[in-house]
């Protein structure tokens, strides 16, 4: 009974001792895991983030990353890139003689948008063979579906604007007058059903797109009222500085009654006209109004220079070249360099070449 007791006390001490002598349990934050290699399976990588089912987030970057690249390398050589912010793509063009253009022309990007026959994939194709020079763009609205406001049309536009692919559209033709190019003479209400698809979907998106709407006074509420109904919107008015008929064209083509517009609705940008200076429409009035051509050296008229330099944020550059136009691309080009680019400070220069338009299509401010 004795030496019972005294192994029981015994015992009773080992435990004790080793009580006392243990490390203390891990808290819960402290924790180290068993490590056993073949039973342990891995961490997984962390997946993509998806933008609506369709793209990735690291695809949009990295393609972010190679337009940036490429203005980055213009900048570095002492070029001022140009993005151009509108170029009609009909499959019938030669694009080594477009990036030759380009290249000549010191065109870092251009929006290049397919007719609706192609259909916006082929903006996506064609990004795929020259991912540093074309931006994705969906169609744009100039025929005959869009004119007709075809369902089916309408729908998939919806579909690709919202698909996460694109970083622009292309021009939506509202009032469009005849052109050198083609015999368009029509009108779809900028408050249409078609547009309101449109307008909706820029709205949502933020994706920017182009609208061609002749400048006349009783055309401009349908405009205004869809600016303000879809405040969110990035509406590019295309070819500011323009007008065709005087006795009709009395507000906007004033550099006045453009402030009002860009004062009253801050979703409105304008792409300024490509028209050559001196040059006369079907009417036989001067089409692009913003130049003096008084003299041997074409320049901006004083309150145009004023108004860009105000508004540097607001205005950006499309050749609006089409297969039947190509030829026009270096005048269009050297117009904007000498004239407009040239003919503004340094601040308004750089905003209306590329970082406007780089604004528009990334959602980011450019970061020199």
């Amino acid at each position: 009974m004795q030496k019972f007791g005294l192994g029981f006390s015994l015992l009773i001490l080992i435990a004790i001792s080793g009580c006392i002598n243990a490390p203390p349990p891990s808290q819960p934050g402290n924790i180290i895991p068993v490590i056993t290699p073949a039973l342990t399976t891995p961490s997984p990588s962390p997946l993509p983030v998806i933008i609506n089912e369709s793209i990735t987030l690291t695809e949009k970057e990295e393609q972010i990353k190679t337009f940036e690249e490429k203005i980055r390398g213009m900048l570095k050589n002492g070029t001022l890139p140009i993005i151009d912010a509108e170029f009609h793509y009909g499959g019938d063009m030669d694009l080594s003689k477009l990036i030759d253009n380009m290249d000549r022309n010191g065109v870092a990007l251009t929006w290049l948008g397919p007719n609706e026959n192609q259909g916006s994939e082929e903006s996506i194709r064609l990004n795929k063979l020259y991912p540093d020079r074309f931006v994705p763009t969906v169609v744009h609205g100039d025929g005959q579906k869009w004119h007709g406001s075809d369902s089916g049309f309408l729908k998939k536009l919806d579909k690709d604007v919202r698909s996460g692919k694109y970083f622009a559209m292309g021009e939506f033709e509202a009032r469009h007058y005849p052109s050198s190019t083609n015999n368009r003479d029509v009108h779809m209400p900028v408050d249409s059903t078609a547009f309101e698809v449109v307008f909706q979907a820029s709205n949502d998106t933020g994706i920017p797109f182009l609208i061609h709407h002749e400048a006349e006074d009783e055309l401009l509420p349908e405009m205004e009222k869809m600016l303000a109904k879809y405040p969110k919107a990035k509406v590019i008015w295309a070819h500011v500085g323009r007008n065709r008929n005087p006795e009709t064209w009395k507000k906007l083509p004033n550099p006045d009654g453009v402030r009002e517009f860009l004062k009253k609705y801050p979703n409105l940008y304008f792409d300024i006209v490509q028209s050559k200076p001196g040059s006369k429409y079907q009417t036989g009035y001067v089409d692009a109004i913003i130049y003096d051509v008084s003299s041997s050296d074409v320049s901006l008229y004083p309150e145009w220079k004023k108004l860009f330099e105000e508004f540097p944020d607001r205005f950006v550059v499309g050749s609006d070249i089409n297969s039947g136009r190509f030829g026009d691309y270096d005048r269009v080009m050297s117009t904007y360099r000498k004239v407009i680019l040239q003919g503004v400070n340094k601040d308004a220069a750089e905003k209306i070449a590329y970082k406007n338009a780089w604004k528009l299509m990334t959602g980011e401010d450019w970061k020199d």
